[in-house]
């Protein structure tokens, strides 16, 4: 059983890890010496931000001759090539939405994937003509990729090492 498998882009993952165990070690430096305000700050900030972590890289779309499958975080959603009834996208300039229409609901992923062009023409390919809006054939002749969100990240990291830096310097 031949499966492709399309996972969150890394350029994506590296840094947002990075931030989570970041303000980890933030955390633990301001249990030290640090103000009940600010622990509690970070202590949302790293617990939110390493349960998204955590769902980004658990997040896979598989795709095989039967069907494709979406993995999120403790849930799986399987659909069959004919449960599937449109494929359609949404641009917003430089983040770009694909909404799946099927008997069992709606479902949408963003161009953060690895790949994201072969995996929406794989689906193409299974789905047919007919199943697929005209739109997609144009984004695929120019597809977009999601890179300010990576800059933000790695700017969030260069932010939080200050931080630490300067609380290092203060202890």
């Amino acid at each position: 059983m031949e499966q492709q498998i399309f996972r969150i882009n890394r350029a994506f993952l590296v840094p947002f890890i990075t931030i989570a165990a970041l303000l980890c070690f933030l955390l633990l430096l301001s249990l030290f010496k640090g103000q009940a305000w600010e622990k509690i700050i970070l202590a949302i900030s790293f617990a939110g931000t390493m349960l998204i972590g955590i769902e980004a890289a658990k997040r896979e779309i598989i795709v095989t001759k039967e069907g494709m499958k979406i993995k999120k975080f403790f849930r799986v959603k399987e659909f069959a090539w004919p449960e599937i009834t449109r494929l359609e996208v949404v641009d917003m300039r430089r983040k770009v939405y694909f909404l799946l229409t099927t008997t069992k609901g709606f479902y949408f992923f963003s161009n953060l994937f690895e790949n994201h062009a072969l995996l929406i023409r794989s689906l193409m390919d299974k789905l047919g003509n007919e199943k697929v809006e005209m739109e997609i054939k144009n984004y695929l002749d120019h597809p977009v990729e999601k890179r300010s969100l990576i800059v933000i990240c790695w700017l969030t990291v260069l932010m939080i090492t200050a931080f630490i830096v300067l609380k290092l310097l203060s202890l």
